[in-house]
């Protein structure tokens, strides 16, 4: 017993240098003469706002490594961690992503969080982790593979192309395109037409002023309080239900 307990009195040491260890590194770049921001992010949460009569892209980028020594994560990020942002023509185009060899595989991600100028398009191509885009002017296209997305408060169109996870969409003065795999979709509060092709999941949409193309393979899909008109191309299968359209209700059998 006495030897066991030696052993274990040695081993709890080396056990607690190892943690969830963090570094943030801030990227800035003048938004001068640049119209477009491509973004190609690996793992991660993501946030993204734009500011009116801001002249710069400001990126805080939190790099998170899980079961790390403290003392090795700049060692760590120097050989695995790719993060910058740069100018090109008329675009800035920013990569977030960790590439580990086989041999040192740790749980890592970086989270983003990004100030961009009013009236800048930005593009989003994410691997995986959530997506929170809040109080944007431009246009906004999202090619995200897995992970929640929340886009509220648009001045703009307004595209995702989604493999899996929950979207909600509010409050957008633009055109709504939406292509997903599977999860739930919510849809408020939309100034423009709202296009939705969706593989399987419940699908909600309110309060629109334009007009509505719905294309489903499975679930439940709920439309209410459209100005415009609704055409269901495929419903697919689960309940359909149709109230309060202003324009023509299409349903293609």
């Amino acid at each position: 017993m006495r030897r066991a307990i030696v052993i274990l009195f040695i081993l709890l040491p080396a056990l607690a240098l190892a943690e969830t260890v963090h570094q943030t590194q801030q990227i800035e770049l003048s938004a001068e003469g640049i119209d477009r921001l491509e973004i190609i992010c690996g793992a991660g949460s993501f946030d993204l706002n734009s500011v009116a009569g801001l002249e710069t892209i400001r990126v805080a980028a939190q790099i998170e490594v899980e079961d790390f020594k403290r003392d090795a994560l700049p060692t760590f990020i120097e050989e695995n961690v790719r993060l910058n942002l740069e100018k090109r023509k008329n675009k800035a185009i920013l990569r977030s992503e960790v590439g580990m060899s086989s041999m040192n595989k740790k749980e890592a991600r970086i989270n983003l969080s990004i100030t961009v100028p009013s009236k800048l398009d930005v593009k989003i191509t994410d691997a995986s982790g959530p997506i929170r885009v809040k109080d944007f002017w431009g246009n906004l296209e999202i090619d995200d593979d897995t992970g929640k997305i929340e886009i509220e408060t648009i001045i703009g169109n307004v595209k995702v192309n989604d493999g899996s996870g929950s979207i909600v969409i509010e409050d957008i003065k633009g055109r709504v395109t939406v292509k997903d795999g599977s999860g739930f979709i919510e849809i408020y509060h939309v100034e423009g037409d709202v296009v939705v092709a969706d593989g399987s999941g419940y699908i909600k949409i309110r309060n629109i002023d334009g007009n509505i193309t719905v294309t489903d393979d499975s679930g439940d899909i709920d439309i209410k309080e459209v100005f415009g008109n609704v055409f269901i191309s495929e419903a697919g299968t689960g309940e359909l239900d149709v109230d309060l359209i202003g324009g023509k209700v299409t349903i293609r059998e």
